[in-house]
């Protein structure tokens, strides 16, 4: 009996619109596709020029003959071998035919999806597929949601949503041979893990050709070495069957993100064994921890953490055409830039990611592609949807949480003004709509939400995103707070989150848009996603002599943004915030966007203030007046933060003060010309505040800056940052603000 890939199809694929006549005749085995244009599969249509601009739905069509599956393809049959047409990927959902006859649909576009073709290869000695590919695209902002029944989130809606349509057979596709019983889903979960003992929790769903007795093997290595082994006999009845069971590891090597410990990976494989004979199998790569989350306070095999992370969207237009290696280095750069999490915004993305993430120990947040307004109809699909990505990627020990549905208000753009009453009234038309009754927060969310946990009760579950805390719903979501671009000013979000502490729980949507590269001139337009409203409001063109200086003063300003609002959330570090995610890694367009590096992974400015403002030691200054007059008295509190998960017994806390000369000005109560120092012990994972800095501004006008420094040692590792802060120094007519 044969078993495993008896025929690859990748390759060239024939590729046409849909017509009317199409949907009538697109699955004979007689039509001839040999003048239509050719996609390379596994691949995107619009690869192909004279395709480009198509939205879909498409008809792929691909011809085989039996013996392209080898000569003793009929003997194989015979003896119980079972061939299955198997997609690793469409995106984003197809229907599937083979000779005329249908064979099913797919869901998902991150799914694998078999289908049983054995007496179609038994009645014929050649074959046509024929398969009709759908991508329509999403809910945009002028959209009715009552309509947008696209399931592939970000790929195609929001901010990050690269240009193009992206749809097409963009996974690997081939025939498949197994023994009469077929694994069709598998799901493998950490249910339990501590110095002792971890659990494993294995799901499938296998298909029987007949009533039979099949047995059930798993094994569980490290490094080669077998570590835990299971088997077990069960009786099935034709067609799907149902097994679950336990594997137990004992004194398992724990899996920690990179700041807590290391990231051992166990193997795991599955077999399903026919009359003594292999049948089918499935293999995991797998991580052993638990993780918890109390009002979005994080705890990883019960170490509490908090949490620091980035936003991801699509990583190209085409996604099959991203080169793992980049893929790879994405997860490097979200470590280098000093970050634990990557959140997969709204998609489903490359398995490359995953895997980076489970060995270089990011955590990863794994939203549901849903994103913004959704029609009714796509209810059962959701259902199918959430059981999908717990099966994809359930094994995966980065994935830390479960994101359901980003909504409208999550992504969408407020009117910015510095205006306090607009500014009043635009956060209670926000509120509104974020407490008002819909078919989206009401069913959808509660659908996501009861499915995922039903999936998969070992991951913490937030089934929303976006939406402001209110009283019916007081468990809330991760809130997205866009103070200094979409409302208000960057200088307002303390205040917001200290008059409604809730709101600080967890932002999920933190930043500003800049710009790479900009065409000068009022008439040329931004990129496609750029949001013209917040730059013309907060950083408008009329004010800068030449582009160039415009793009880096839009730079300069997200650096500030997100330096100020890091700085504000370690300092609420779980009291409330239990972390943070900032929008976004890279860039979508050449031109800009919300990235911290450009398209091309070059870091703009706001990368560096980033990886300093995350450093896992710091001192941090409360916020400076904007400006101060000579002989004013000024007192800000001064903050020791560690995220280390281990004590520190010696930390130094080190102030200068420079005016604009850059002679040193006093520090302290009526200290002289030198430099202000603290000594204290630091908890692990704690933040303290070392004292108050009071200082009288000095007579120089000018820039006043306050150099911020910290160090320790520990077991001969020296830790240490820098932080600088400015205010200005203005004649006394001028007065402060």
């Amino acid at each position: 009996m044969k078993r495993g890939t008896v025929h690859n199809l990748s390759g060239r694929w024939h590729v046409r619109p849909v017509d009317q006549e199409l949907q009538r005749t697109g699955a004979s085995p007689e039509l001839d596709h040999d003048a239509w244009p050719t996609v390379i599969v596994p691949g995107h249509w619009a690869r192909n020029p004279e395709l480009a601009t198509e939205r879909g739905p498409m008809l792929f069509r691909r011809r085989f003959a039996n013996d392209d599956l080898g000569p003793t393809i009929a003997e194989d049959l015979d003896d119980g071998t079972r061939l299955w047409l198997s997609f690793d990927g469409v995106l984003a959902g197809a229907e599937v035919w083979m000779d005329g006859g249908y064979l099913g649909d797919t869901v998902g576009y991150f799914a694998p999806y078999r289908f049983d073709v054995t007496d179609h290869i038994r009645s014929r000695p050649d074959h046509a597929i024929a398969v009709d590919v759908s991508c329509p695209p999403g809910g945009g902002r002028q959209a009715d949601e009552r309509d947008n029944t696209s399931l592939t989130g970000s790929l195609q809606t929001g901010s990050l949503a690269p240009p193009g349509n992206p749809g097409g057979i963009w996974r690997p596709v081939r025939i498949d041979a197994t023994g009469p019983v077929a694994i069709r889903h598998a799901r493998l979960l950490c249910t339990g893990a501590d110095e002792a003992q971890a659990t494993l929790l294995i799901r499938l769903i296998v298909d029987s050709a007949g009533y039979d007795e099949i047995t059930v093997s798993a094994l569980v290595t490290r490094d080669g070495a077998e570590v835990s082994a299971t088997r077990s006999e069960h009786r099935l009845a034709a067609g799907e069957n149902r097994l679950e069971w336990e594997v137990v590891v004992e004194r398992p090597e724990l899996w920690w993100p990179r700041s807590l410990g290391g990231q051992p990976l166990y193997d795991v494989e599955v077999a399903v064994e026919h009359g003594g004979v292999r049948s089918d199998e499935r293999r995991w790569r797998t991580g052993l921890r638990t993780v918890d989350m109390n009002n979005f306070i994080w705890r990883i095999n019960g170490k509490r953490m908090f949490v620091k992370g980035i936003a991801y969207g699509p990583p190209g237009p085409r996604m099959n055409d991203v080169p793992a290696e980049r893929l790879r280095a994405d997860v490097a750069l979200v470590a280098e830039t000093g970050l634990d999490m990557m959140r997969i915004h709204a998609h489903v993305t490359r398995r490359e990611i995953y895997e980076a993430a489970d060995e270089l120990g990011i955590l990863v947040w794994q939203d549901v592609p849903l994103i913004g307004g959704y029609s009714s109809k796509i209810r059962r699909a959701t259902k199918t949807i959430v059981r999908e990505i717990v099966d994809h990627l359930g094994a995966h020990p980065s994935v830390m949480v479960w994101g359901g549905h980003v909504l409208p208000n999550g992504d969408a753009v407020e009117p910015p003004t510095i205006d306090r009453q607009e500014r009043s009234r635009a956060i209670l038309r926000r509120f509104a709509k974020h407490i008002t009754p819909s078919w989206n927060r009401g069913v959808l969310d509660s659908i996501i939400g009861r499915e995922l946990k039903g999936a998969d009760p070992t991951r913490p579950i937030v089934s929303r995103s976006g939406s402001l805390p209110s009283p019916t719903d007081p468990a809330g979501s991760d809130a997205f707070l866009w103070f200094g671009w979409r409302a208000g000013l960057a200088s307002d979000f303390a205040d917001a989150v200290a008059s409604w502490p809730r709101l600080g729980a967890f932002p999920g949507g933190i930043g500003s848009q800049s710009v790479s590269v900009h065409p000068w001139g009022e008439d040329e337009p931004l990129w496609e996603s750029a949001e013209r409203r917040s730059f013309d409001h907060y950083l408008p063109r009329g004010e800068h002599t030449d582009g160039e200086s415009w793009a880096v003063a839009t730079r300069r300003y997200q650096a500030d943004l997100l330096e100020c609002h890091i700085e504000t959330l370690r300092r609420l570090k779980y009291s409330p915030t239990g972390g943070f995610c900032l929008f976004t890694l890279v860039d979508v367009e050449p031109g800009g966007g919300f990235g911290i590096v450009d398209i091309d992974r070059r870091p703009k400015l706001a990368w560096y203030r980033v990886n300093a403002a995350c450093a896992p030691l710091v001192a941090l200054l409360d916020s400076l007046p904007a400006m101060i007059t000579p002989g004013e008295s000024v007192m800000v509190a001064v903050h020791a933060i560690s995220d280390l998960p281990h004590e520190l017994a010696d930390a130094t806390v080190m102030i200068r003060l420079a005016d604009s000369e850059g002679r040193t000005v006093a520090a302290g109560h009526g200290s002289g010309p030198g430099v202000r120092a603290w000594r204290s012990g630091l908890d692990a994972d704690s933040v303290h505040k070392v004292d108050d800095l009071v200082f009288a501004a000095p007579d120089t006008l000018g820039p006043l800056t306050v150099e911020l420094s910290i160090h320790a040692e520990h077991h001969g590792r020296v830790i240490t940052s820098k932080r600088h802060y400015h205010t200005l120094v203005v004649p006394p007519d001028t007065g402060s603000t």
